[in-house]
């Protein structure tokens, strides 16, 4: 396959995604890994596409979206893309990895992807309480506290004196 062929092969997984034909999208993006194996984009699509296969375990999904990452360490989309699907399985601390190395890599846009990061660990950590006993409520909100704050920049002195001059 030349790289006109593997940009096709990807436009076409991306139309079968459009249309809502994830298992064929991953067929073709399966194939398209088979063939070229240092194709991140193939394995990041492969992850997404992943997602609307019900037969296809948590962990096979999380392998997708890591080659995707390890054969682009540069891109914050996949990092990003593999941090959500982390949190929205209940995988925290690999979502929080994840998210601080898009903010890491995409410095413009750090502040997006922390308050992402805060959010999503808030609403996760919550609704996967079960899987984390240790966790309490307290340790969630620092957690989401300390990112929210890192997204825009405030350190924990700053934070206390706006607390502080909020009227309630």
């Amino acid at each position: 396959m030349t790289s006109d062929e593997i940009s096709k092969a990807i436009d076409k997984a991306n139309m079968q995604m459009a249309a809502g034909e994830y298992s064929k999208a991953y067929n073709v993006l399966k194939k398209l890994a088979k063939a070229y194996p240092d194709t991140a984009e193939a394995w990041f699509m492969m992850a997404e596409a992943s997602v609307g296969i019900p037969k296809l375990t948590i962990q096979e999904i999380a392998s997708f979206y890591q080659k995707a990452c390890d054969l682009a360490p540069d891109n914050p989309l996949y990092f990003a893309s593999y941090g959500n699907f982390c949190f929205e399985n209940g995988i925290l601390k690999k979502g929080e990895e994840c998210f601080l190395k898009a903010a890491e890599l995409d410095d413009e846009n750090s502040a997006v992807y922390l308050s992402d990061l805060a959010t999503s660990y808030f609403f996760s950590a919550r609704n996967f309480r079960n899987h984390y006993p240790n966790l309490s409520d307290d340790d969630i909100l620092k957690t989401s506290l300390r990112y929210i704050l890192m997204a825009f920049n405030i350190d924990k002195e700053k934070a206390i004196t706006l607390l502080g001059s909020i009227e309630t």
